[in-house]
């Protein structure tokens, strides 16, 4: 058989989609409608629902190897490149279920994946879309949660079903724990690893938390420490910070933990005015030492183009004076009360003991973090502490369900 005969009898695949993800293809394309003189494409599935695309966001889209490399499913070159008005010029479904589009002028067919179409169908409203596993909506919380949500710790560095679990929890509520961690330096980082890079700091790539001569931070001390956000004083605030027990003998020293997230909405609702002042005067924060000097001004409250809360940047050991205007000075101090007057509320607090091998992970955008004083004298307290990032959370949990979702 020749080469020519032997292409002709092989059964067309699905092409390869903008990015490496699976997509199921759980309805099939019905039917095809060009619109607007080639400048928009209606597909109609097979359940009935029509979706609409531009012609312009397919071009960009398009996988043909002449556009994207496919081993990086990175696009060859910039948005300049794109024909400023494409048109499309026939289309057709192949027989293994993919949309064909001739372009009018380009010399080449694209082939769109069915799955990958429907998950991005931005025509129809965004529930209609396939969920993206990073997007995880806070579930707030008081003292009534108790305890933080727990999982074992034992399988966390091979078991992947086991790390999604806990990066869900810290996704959804800002604190998870895992227990029986091993009590060896070290462990806090090849958890951390478990999910991304360790971001270094300041304070090393790992810290240790216990009593030090010459402190370089109330941390270092036994005093109790409010509920704060660790690093208000960086431009970008790490994302996750994971604190690992290995001693924990002395008397107190009790950790403390609030949700932000629920803190700036009890806030928002009994005090607007203050609520205001929180989200909208930034006040500085610095973190000095002989060797370095970070500072950063923000508000307490950081807010999203939406209005919604995205983050906290508070830490009341690292204030710097208020850079504000005349008529702002008194309301921002009344307004950062109260939020430590409400944030000390026993009905939002979480209090519990380290156990040694417990290991917190922690949106530390979202939790404010302390801890009781303890008696140095009665016993020893030693955390191992880093930090990491939102986004590697992110981009694992999409790795891991693009695992579960493989062919």
């Amino acid at each position: 058989m020749s080469g020519d005969a032997a292409r002709r009898q092989t059964p067309p695949t699905l092409p390869p989609t903008p990015d490496f993800d699976h997509y199921p293809v759980t309805e099939t394309i019905a039917a095809v409608e060009p619109e607007g003189g080639g400048r928009v494409l209606a597909l109609v599935w097979s359940d009935g629902r029509r979706s609409r695309y531009h012609a312009i966001w397919l071009r960009d889209n398009a996988s043909n190897p002449e556009v994207m490399n496919l081993e990086t499913r990175e696009a060859w070159t910039d948005v300049t490149a794109l024909p400023a008005d494409p048109r499309i010029a026939s289309t057709a479904v192949d027989s293994a279920g993919a949309l064909e589009v001739r372009w009018a002028v380009e010399p080449f067919v694209s082939r769109y994946h069915p799955g990958w179409l429907r998950a991005h169908d931005y025509s129809n409203p965004r529930e209609t879309r396939s969920e993206d596993p990073a997007e995880i909506a806070p579930v707030l919380w008081d003292a009534h949660l108790a305890e933080p949500s727990s999982f074992e710790g034992a399988t966390i560095l091979d078991d992947d079903a086991a790390l999604e679990s806990w990066l869900t929890a810290i996704a959804t509520y800002g604190i998870a724990r895992l227990r029986s961690v091993p009590c060896e330096p070290g462990m806090v980082t090849r958890v951390a690893e478990r999910i991304g890079p360790v971001r270094p700091s300041n304070f090393g790539r790992v810290f240790d938390v216990r009593v030090k001569t010459g402190p370089g931070s109330n941390a270092y001390t036994d005093k109790a420490l409010t509920p704060h956000t660790d690093l208000p004083t960086r431009e970008y605030e790490p994302g996750l910070q994971f604190l690992h027990c290995l001693e924990a003998s002395p008397m107190g020293g009790r950790a403390v933990m609030v949700d932000g997230y629920k803190a700036a909405a009890v806030i928002a609702a009994r005090d607007p005015a203050a609520y205001k002042a929180l989200t909208e005067i930034p006040w500085p924060m610095t973190n000095r030492a002989p060797d370095s000097d970070y500072r950063w001004e923000a508000p307490v409250i950081c807010l999203d183009d939406k209005g919604a809360v995205k983050e906290l940047r508070v830490a009341p050991f690292l204030r710097a004076p208020l850079n504000s205007t005349f008529d702002e000075v008194e309301e921002a101090y009344r307004a950062l009360r109260v939020f430590f007057a409400t944030a000390a509320e026993p009905d939002l607090q979480l209090v519990f003991d380290y156990r040694p091998g417990d290991l917190l992970g922690m949106d530390n955008r979202r939790l404010l973090h302390g801890r009781e004083a303890y008696d140095s004298a009665s016993g020893e307290r030693w955390l191992q502490g880093c930090y990491g990032e939102r986004e590697e959370l992110h981009s694992r949990l999409r790795i891991l369900a693009r695992s579960r979702r493989a062919p």
